[in-house]
């Protein structure tokens, strides 16, 4: 029907079009529409080794999920289905530092693709914000500040250097807080120098354990159960010794209230369950001041010299200066420094008196009564009277003590509730 040339000519127009037609999409692959498009279609890649990974992960099998995990993440790196599923077994393997690199992946790359995997309630949600409730978990695992030793007893992540650093600013900062600020910072070197660290790790504990009641982070039955379980380490001679440990190096106050905060906010992002942050909270506490110590410490032994005396007093001063014991407690305690020392004791009671008893005349013969000049006593007065000479002690009432001067306020803080 149509010539030769007529073909021709149709066939080139045909490429022409052809040639411009694919000309437009490769100029419109510049645009965003098509820029979205084209990563839309990159991202389908390595779905069908991420629903193998999921599958896999569902089974138990984490291994076999890293690696499967592993081929679809080379397919297309921003699969939030192979990343998140990769890092709940990252999880599951104790590989922490992969299970945070694929959470911080999705939290950059965002979106509004949803997952039941890793969901705090169970219902579908955001992966991005799967991804930030996971990750903000694994924060707080990896920043324990107890752990067990040998004995299996609770003690604390941190060295006696470290301890004992922040024990002398925890102590003299309560120094300066007390009511006579003024005369603090002179008595603040001293107070330092009379405790050992072990001491002072001891005052520490007393000091974080009246701050957490302050910040209602315990209540006053723990306060006060865990002190007067423990008092025996700041006043030995009239108290049982604290619990064994008691003594070993603690962080400072700030940092295990930082603590409980992070485990509260946790619990209000649904990252922990109250049950998991209630349990770490009484481990916290626990390993700060056990409530009912199966072990205690060794009993201290009184000074016999006086400058071992001397030294016990002005320790005595410095608890009471920072508010840990009562005038009472004090009182009793610089009474049994004493009694050990000699100083105190109480004195022998006197010996009752000798009875005195009248020395009995002779009789004098009646021929001799006229002739003698002895004066006879009266006839009222029996000859044969025996005086008794009896002493009568009064016991006069003791005067009352006298109030010290600048007592420190009540050392039962005002706790409502511990949440």
């Amino acid at each position: 029907m149509f010539s030769k040339h007529a073909n021709q000519k149709i066939i080139c127009s045909a490429l022409a079009l052809s040639l411009l037609g694919g000309c437009a999409i490769f100029d419109k692959k510049d645009t965003d529409e098509e820029s979205g498009w084209l990563l839309r279609q990159f991202e389908k890649d390595g779905q069908e080794l991420a629903n193998k990974a999921t599958v896999a992960y569902s089974k138990g099998d984490f291994k076999k999920t890293q690696e499967l995990v592993s081929e679809a993440l080379k397919d297309n790196p921003r699969n939030q289905q192979a990343l998140l599923v990769g890092a709940l077994a990252a999880e599951k393997l104790g590989r922490i530092n992969r299970a945070r690199q694929y959470y911080e992946d999705l939290i950059i790359i965002g979106g509004d693709q949803t997952s039941v995997l890793g969901s705090s309630s169970g219902a579908p949600q955001k992966i991005a914000d799967i991804a930030k409730e996971r990750l903000r978990a694994i924060s707080i695992k990896q920043s324990e500040i107890v752990i067990e030793d040998k004995n299996g007893t609770k003690v604390f992540n941190i060295s006696q250097e470290a301890a004992s650093a922040q024990s002398q600013k925890v102590i003299t900062r309560a120094l300066v807080q007390k009511k006579n600020a003024a005369a603090a910072p002179r008595s603040t070197s001293p107070a330092l120098d009379l405790f050992t660290p072990e001491e002072q790790n001891i005052i520490t504990r007393f000091l974080t354990l009246k701050e957490l009641a302050e910040k209602d982070l315990i209540t006053k039955e723990e306060f006060l159960t865990r002190r007067q379980t423990n008092i025996g380490g700041l006043l030995p001679l009239t108290h049982k010794p604290g619990a064994a440990g008691i003594d070993a190096p603690v962080p400072s106050p700030d940092l295990i209230i930082e603590r409980i905060n992070v485990l509260k906010e946790a619990v209000e992002s649904r990252a922990i369950t109250p049950r998991e942050f209630s349990a770490e909270r009484d481990i916290i506490i626990e390993a700060l001041m056990p409530p009912s110590p199966r072990t205690r410490m060794k009993p201290k032994a009184p000074s016999k010299d006086i400058l071992g005396a001397a030294k016990d007093l002005r320790k005595l001063e410095a608890l009471y200066d920072l508010n840990l014991i009562t005038s009472k407690e004090k009182a009793a305690e610089k009474k049994a420094i004493e009694k050990y020392l000699g100083i105190n004791r109480a004195q022998p009671k006197p010996a009752p008196a000798p009875v005195a008893v009248a020395a009995q005349p002779k009789p004098v013969p009646a021929a001799q009564t006229q002739e003698s000049s002895v004066i006879l006593p009266k006839p009222e007065q029996p000859l044969n009277t025996v005086e008794k000479i009896e002493k009568i002690e009064v016991i006069q009432p003791l005067p009352p003590a006298p109030v010290e001067e600048g007592a420190p306020t009540n050392i039962v803080p005002n706790v409502t509730s511990p949440f």
